[in-house]
């Protein structure tokens, strides 16, 4: 199940029709999985997950929604592997990653 609704993506993508939605949603799931692995966390983990106040450590809450930016690089992934020429995906794959980058954690532990 994705976090981004199907909808989104198709209005994303321009795509006014029903007859790929089966297609679109395994696409968008591999999108989202390959983006919560590119930043080594899930969509709605917020960061930092936690946070020590007054010595306490305090777990911050999921989020209700991807960032922004996190939307943005997942409609990319997603429009690289829907409708994309090779060469187009490639440049649309690394513009998803400039997306993405600022949310990776666990890069240097």
């Amino acid at each position: 199940m994705s976090v981004i609704e199907l909808a989104v993506a198709k209005q994303y993508l321009d795509v006014i029709h029903n007859s790929d939605d089966a297609k679109l949603q395994l696409l968008l799931d591999a999108a989202e999985d390959e983006a919560a692995q590119y930043m080594n966390r899930g969509l709605l983990d917020p960061y930092p997950a936690a946070l020590l106040v007054d010595g306490v450590l305090v777990l911050a809450p999921p989020l209700e929604k991807p960032f922004p930016s996190v939307v943005l690089g997942v409609m990319l992934l997603l429009q690289a592997a829907y409708q994309a020429s090779p060469d187009d995906a490639e440049k649309l794959r690394r513009a998803a990653e400039v997306k993405l980058a600022p949310h990776r954690v666990g890069l240097g532990a």
